[in-house]
C-alpha cells in the first residue's frame, strides 16, 4: 500500500469520473450535485475523502478496482499494479472512455489509451465478428487522425497469442478481439495533449500474405478525447557516447518514449536505404542504480534534423514505464543491439544529471 503522503498526491489528480466510478464500484453513490459552487466543491471533498478513506479501510485492492489494463497493453507495456494505478492517476492511462459504434452486428469500442507527449497507444475491443476458422483477422481501409491531421507513423495490428498447442489465437475466452494503434508525434506536433482522436473503420475481413478479403462492412467512426501524461523529462548534455565519435546533443524522456539527437562524425546515409543506424538507445539506468537495458525498442523514426551540421535524430517507444524524473543515465548499445543478449560490457552509460 502507497504511504500517506504519496497517497495524497495522488488523490489530487482524480477526475470526478473516477471518484464516482470508484465509489458506484465500492457500493456509494454520490448525490445529484446541486449548481451553487460552493455545493460542487464541496461535493468533490466529500467524494474524494469518502474513497480516500475506503481506500485505507479496505486496502489498496479495492482502490485497484477501477484499473484496467487491456489484452494488447499487457503484452506491450507489462506492468505492476502499482505502475497501472499511477499511469491512471496520471493520465498515461485511460480506461474511462466509453465511445463505441455499431455496424452490421459487430461492435467496436475503445478499451484503453496509453498516451505520452511523443506515443499514443490506443487498444480497441471488438465484439461479434466471427473469425473463419484457421484465417487471419484483418482491418481493411481506415483513417486514423489527431485533431484533424494524420500522425507521422502510425501502425496496428490484432492481439494475438498462443494456445497449449502453439497455435494462434486472436479471440479472447469472452469471444472479443482486440486491434492496437500506434502513433508517434514524431516532431510534427509538441505533444499528443489534449488532441481529438478521430477513427473511421469501414470493414473488417481476414488476411493472409496481403490477401485481404472484407467480410464484415462498416463503417465503425469513433471520436474522442483522451487523457494523456505531458510528464517529461528534457537535457542537453553535449558529450561524447563512449569513444565512438558520436555526441550526445540533447534527449527527451517521457513515460514511454525517448528521443535522442546526435551528432554525427561523418556523413551516414543508411536512413535512405532504411539501413539501422549502429549506436542505439536500448535503456536507461534510474537514480537508485537500476538497470533496465533492454526497454527501447527499434526507433519509429530516423531523420536527419540537419544535414549540413549531421545531426540525426532517433524516436523511441519503450515496452516499460518509467517516471522520468528517476532516470539517471541513458544506456546505449551497438552492433544490432535487438538482435543479441546484451551484456554488461556492451553496454554504453551516459549520465544525463
Amino acid at each position: 500500500m502507497y504511504n500517506s503522503e504519496r497517497m495524497m498526491k495522488a488523490i489530487g489528480d482524480i477526475s470526478d469520473d473516477k471518484i464516482e466510478k470508484t465509489g458506484r464500484a465500492l457500493g456509494y453513490q454520490r448525490e445529484q450535485r446541486r449548481i451553487s459552487p460552493i455545493s460542487i466543491r464541496m461535493g468533490r471533498l466529500l467524494s474524494i475523502a469518502a474513497v480516500v478513506a475506503l481506500i485505507f479501510a479496505l486496502g489498496m485492492t479495492a482502490y485497484a478496482i477501477y484499473t484496467h489494463w487491456s489484452r494488447g497493453m499487457e503484452q506491450r507495456l507489462p506492468a505492476t499494479e502499482e505502475e497501472k494505478e499511477m499511469a491512471e492517476l496520471s493520465g498515461l492511462s485511460d480506461t474511462s472512455q466509453t465511445v463505441s459504434a455499431i455496424a452490421n452486428g459487430v461492435t467496436i469500442s475503445v478499451e484503453q489509451t496509453v498516451i505520452d507527449r511523443e506515443t499514443a497507444h490506443i487498444a480497441l475491443r471488438i465484439e461479434g465478428f466471427m473469425l473463419p476458422e484457421g484465417q487471419y483477422p484483418d482491418i481493411g481501409d481506415w483513417s486514423l487522425t489527431f485533431d484533424g491531421e494524420n500522425a507521422p507513423s502510425m501502425t496496428g495490428g490484432f492481439v494475438e497469442e498462443r494456445d497449449a498447442n502453439d497455435k494462434l489465437i486472436f479471440t479472447a475466452p469472452d469471444g472479443s478481439m482486440e486491434f492496437d494503434f500506434t502513433a508517434k508525434a514524431g516532431g510534427k506536433w509538441e505533444s499528443f495533449e489534449g488532441k481529438e482522436v478521430r477513427l473511421v473503420i469501414n470493414n473488417l475481413g481476414t488476411g493472409d500474405k496481403a490477401q485481404y478479403q472484407a467480410l464484415v462492412e462498416g463503417p465503425w467512426e469513433l471520436v474522442w478525447t483522451p487523457s494523456s501524461s505531458s510528464e517529461l523529462l528534457t537535457v542537453q548534455p553535449d558529450t561524447y557516447i563512449g569513444d565512438s565519435g558520436v555526441k550526445l546533443i540533447k534527449a527527451e524522456v517521457s513515460p514511454i518514449s525517448a528521443k535522442v539527437t546526435l551528432q554525427l562524425p561523418e556523413l551516414w546515409e543508411g536512413y535512405k536505404t532504411l539501413e539501422d543506424y549502429d549506436l542505439q538507445l536500448v535503456g536507461v539506468c534510474l537514480k537508485d542504480g537500476t538497470k533496465h537495458a533492454d526497454i527501447y525498442t527499434y526507433p519509429m523514426q530516423v531523420e536527419y534534423v540537419d544535414i549540413d551540421n549531421l545531426i540525426l535524430e532517433l524516436d523511441y517507444s519503450a515496452h516499460q514505464i518509467l517516471q522520468p524524473k528517476q532516470v539517471d543515465a541513458l544506456i546505449f548499445a551497438s552492433n544490432s543491439p535487438w538482435a543479441r543478449t546484451l551484456t554488461d560490457s556492451d553496454l554504453i552509460l551516459v549520465p544525463i544529471d
